[in-house]
């Protein structure tokens, strides 16, 4: 944290109740300016935390006083419509129309616990987006085949990832090429939970479960509309998997994302939603398996036995780090693939096969950037986790078997 930040919440913690309007407004101010996808305001016993998540990492930046606390959740309350009232259950709102000149909007999310409710703020910067495939970070290879693919007429294309790997950013890029490609408009609808952002030419519409418009609802409808190319914001359920992938096969082109941990175990989901292996080998045209993570900071990276490691400094608010790039495992279902698929073969099998076919893995991908400088080892081992052994063991037993 600052000295002038600290000094500012200093100043305004002990001005008491009148003083927290003023107090809301600078965490917003200082989170916008640095770069942040979220505030956090954590109840603990004696204090509120506030945190960051800035590059997809939590950071707390300042503690204020426990006695505020009533006073800060009731303050943010009233900013997003929610009832100010009702501490006991979770509630969602929304901040629109910018932030001290900043046009961004603010999506309020609070959740009673033991010590008072936490708050969380998710910011959306419409500045700040990239909706240029070029743009996002994928390798020349990766960019050129998901480029051909989204040129399709039909077929299924799959992205996995967990949450906050920039799965709805991809999405939303190449919805925007499909848009402006081509000399006569394609009819392209979403179906989205929620809506993140508006993409001209698009038909857009948000789920609502209270009313029972779930996505396998709203995708049997839209069926109906002659659309050219459907996204579907997430397949979370059987019925919703059976109609994506039928769609997929009678002239639909269909985007939409499924949870799964690489792009083999994508084929491994689908079949266990009840999705016949002869359609899944059918309809899947292309799966991309994608994580984000951080960049060096040019300005103060420095040199390790393995490429750079971070250093810190004022530039990258003293994180090592500035801004995220795309980690993307592509995979286009091969003849050997599908017979595989049909005979539900492993996931090892499968990702054998893959690597046999072309595919580079996520730490594959990775080793690259960390050659390059782009990022470090110490990140590619927080992003991937257990998935960055695995796939380098993978990778030196096929080596060791070849040899």
């Amino acid at each position: 944290m600052s000295r002038t930040l600290a000094d500012d919440l200093a100043r305004l913690q002990s001005g008491g109740e009148s003083s927290v309007p003023d107090l809301v407004s600078l965490l917003i101010r200082q989170a916008v300016d640095a770069r942040a996808s979220d505030i956090h305001l954590e109840p603990t016993e004696g204090h509120v935390a506030v945190r960051l998540r800035i590059d997809g990492v939590l950071q707390q930046v300042a503690t204020l006083d426990a006695g505020l606390r009533p006073n800060l959740v009731a303050r943010v309350k009233v900013m997003s419509n929610l009832v100010t009232y009702r501490t006991d259950v979770p509630q969602e709102g929304r901040i629109e129309g910018g932030v001290h000149g900043a046009p961004v909007d603010l999506r309020v999310s609070t959740f009673p616990t033991i010590h008072g409710e936490k708050v969380v703020i998710r910011i959306f910067d419409p500045r700040k987006r990239t909706f240029e495939i070029a743009e996002l970070g994928m390798s020349d290879a990766v960019r050129q085949t998901f480029e051909r693919h989204i040129s399709r007429p039909q077929g299924l294309i799959l992205l996995t990832g967990p949450s906050g790997s920039g799965k709805t950013t991809t999405i939303y890029s190449a919805l925007r090429v499909i848009a402006d490609r081509g000399q006569f408009r394609k009819n392209i609808v979403t179906i989205e939970d929620p809506v993140e952002h508006a993409i001209p030419g698009v038909t857009q519409t948000q789920i609502n479960s209270a009313v029972g418009l779930t996505f396998a609802r709203c995708l049997r409808s839209l069926l109906r509309q002659d659309p050219e190319v459907i996204m579907v914001g997430e397949i979370r359920d059987s019925e919703t998997a059976k109609i994506a992938v039928e769609a997929g096969l009678t002239g639909h082109l269909v985007l939409s994302t499924i949870h799964s941990g690489t792009a083999c175990g994508v084929f491994h989901r689908l079949l266990e939603m009840d999705v016949e292996p002869y359609l899944v080998t059918s309809s899947v045209a292309l799966v991309l398996a994608q994580r984000l993570v951080r960049v060096l900071c040019p300005k103060c990276r420095v040199p390790a036995e393995a490429g750079f490691q971070p250093r810190g400094c004022p530039e990258c608010l003293h994180t090592g780090y500035q801004g995220r790039t795309l980690l993307a495992e592509l995979l286009t279902p091969s003849d050997d693939i599908k017979t595989a698929i049909l005979a539900r073969a492993d996931a090892s099998s499968l990702l054998s096969l893959a690597r046999k076919s072309g595919m580079r893995t996520l730490s594959e991908e990775g080793v690259e950037l960390v050659k390059r400088g782009v990022t470090s080892q110490d990140e590619l081992r927080r992003v991937l986790g257990e998935a960055w052994n695995l796939t380098r063991r993978g990778r030196n037993q096929t080596d060791a078997t070849a040899e």
